[in-house]
C-alpha cells in the first residue's frame, strides 16, 4: 500500500463490504483497520441509544410538568370585595348594614339604603394560591374585605401546552432514534 500509496482507508472503500472478510482478516493492518471500525460503530452505536434514551425520558418529564402544570398554574382562586369599608365599620357592613341602624324611621332607612348602593364598588382580585375565605386589604379611605368565590377558576397557559407539544416530539424523536440506530450504525 505504499508502493501503491494509499491509505488503507482508499483502499478498503471498495472492499467495505466484500465478502471475503476472513481472507482479508489475516493481514495485520487490515485487521487492526477492521478492529477500528467496529470499536468507532460500536461508540457511534452507544451514543444514539444515550440519546435516544435521553430524548424519552426527557420528552416524558416533559410532558408530565405541562400536563400537570407543575411550571404554570391554571388555577386560580377570585376573591370579590363589595367596596371600601371606613375605619369605625364592621368588616360585614355591606351584607348586614339593616342591622346597625337603631332609628326606624323609614326616611332614614331609604336614605341609608341609598347611601349603601352608591358606596358599594365592587373589586375583583385573582390570587393564585387560595389566601382563605376571606382577607383584609388596607387601601385609600379604609379596607376592602375579599371574600372568596366557591368555585376556582381554570385559565390555560399557553406554556403548558407547548411543554407538552415538546414533550411529546422529544419522546418521537427519541424513539425514531431507538428504531433507526441498526441503519444508522450499520457498517
Amino acid at each position: 500500500m505504499i508502493a501503491l500509496d494509499l491509505s488503507i482507508d482508499e483502499f478498503m472503500k471498495p472492499l467495505t463490504y466484500s465478502h471475503d472478510k476472513t481472507r482479508l482478516m489475516q493481514i495485520p493492518d487490515l485487521e487492526l483497520w477492521f478492529k477500528s471500525k467496529a470499536v468507532k460503530s460500536s461508540v457511534a452505536q452507544r451514543k444514539i441509544i444515550y440519546l435516544a434514551m435521553f430524548l424519552i425520558s426527557f420528552g416524558c418529564a416533559l410532558f408530565y410538568a405541562g400536563h400537570k402544570n407543575y411550571l404554570f398554574n391554571e388555577r386560580f382562586y377570585e376573591y370579590k370585595s363589595l367596596g371600601v369599608i371606613k375605619n369605625d365599620e364592621p368588616l360585614n357592613i355591606y351584607t348586614h348594614w339593616s342591622n346597625y341602624i337603631i332609628d326606624s324611621n323609614r326616611e332614614k332607612r331609604e336614605e341609608k339604603t341609598r347611601e349603601m348602593l352608591a358606596r358599594r364598588v365592587p373589586s375583583f382580585k385573582l390570587m393564585d394560591e387560595y389566601i382563605g375565605e376571606s382577607f383584609v386589604e388596607e387601601v385609600e379611605g379604609g379596607k376592602r374585605l375579599y371574600n372568596v368565590n366557591e368555585l376556582s377558576r381554570t385559565i390555560p397557559h399557553a406554556g403548558n401546552s407547548w411543554f407538552e407539544f415538546l414533550g411529546i416530539l422529544a419522546a418521537v424523536f427519541g424513539l425514531a432514534f431507538a428504531l433507526l440506530e441498526p441503519r444508522l450504525t450499520k457498517q
